[in-house]
């Protein structure tokens, strides 16, 4: 069975993509993957380069996001229109897209994927993982005038309910949110998600699915009997997620996690 893998990229972040994607297919050689690309300027010449070093079980589909699409958008100096397109994806994908795995392209998978991805969403509309404690989830809370349902997730790895987010999407309601509320957001995709549909948000292991060098310096603070090391990422952890500015493709990057995304470079 084909799985459906959702990504969101530029020119300027094709290499690290196709690190991402040889990742994917490597670490599940038996399964085949339809990805959706959601992008505003790939042209032919990259993405004759994505079919040239993709493996054989990956199928990019491309998704053009014309800007047009965003026409009474609330223009945000500190992001791109590219902040839209995890929110508005459903509303993108074919109808015949049911469920998928949206996935940033900063990120490793060195384990397979069926559990997650073959999740039972129990009446929700995302499988995802948070990064943050109770005290930031109650003042997000507060920030965004939601009730205690709501949870706050990370939006670069997560499952969405396609099939019914499809029919709750409200562009026009998600846009005036924003150009009243701007001056109190700081991530606008997570934030219009936790607005819109954190009372229907199931949570999944951080340190499994969407696992950072901070999660691991917070988790080993406060379990210092049970640390998570090099040798407990390889054998328990799905997915690395190379969070915020500390990336394994700098030279000050700084963990213990640099060896997971050298072993996928193309």
């Amino acid at each position: 069975m084909k799985r459906n893998i959702l990504v969101n990229i530029n020119k300027g972040y094709v290499k690290y993509f196709l690190v991402m994607m040889n990742s994917l297919a490597t670490s599940n050689p038996e399964s085949e993957f339809d990805v959706y690309i959601m992008h505003t300027d790939l042209d032919d010449e990259a993405k004759a380069h994505i079919l040239t070093k993709i493996k054989p079980n990956i199928n990019p589909i491309y998704i053009y996001m014309d800007k047009s699409l965003f026409k009474g958008a609330p223009k945000v100096k500190r992001y791109p229109y590219e902040i839209y397109y995890r929110i508005f994806a459903p509303i993108m994908l074919p109808e015949s897209v049911e469920r998928i795995l949206y996935l940033d392209s900063d990120l490793v998978v060195h384990n397979k994927i069926d559990e997650l991805y073959n999740m039972n969403f129990e009446g929700n509309l995302f499988i995802a993982c948070t990064q943050i404690r109770k005290f930031m989830q109650w003042f997000n809370r507060v920030r965004l005038t939601v009730n205690k349902h709501h949870q706050y997730i990370n939006t670069g790895v997560m499952l969405m309910n396609v099939k019914e987010l499809r029919s709750l999407i409200d562009t026009d309601k998600i846009f005036k949110f924003i150009r009243r509320n701007g001056w109190r957001m700081c991530l606008y995709d997570q934030d219009v998600i936790f607005k819109f549909f954190g009372d229907r948000i199931k949570l999944v292991d951080a340190t499994i699915y969407n696992c950072a060098d901070r999660t691991i310096t917070f988790y080993n603070l406060h379990r210092p009997k049970h640390k998570i090391d090099h040798d407990w990422m390889e054998n328990n952890n799905v997915i690395i997620h190379y969070l915020g500015t500390n990336k394994p493709w700098k030279d000050n990057y700084k963990g213990i996690l640099k060896d997971f995304y050298d072993r996928y470079k193309i």
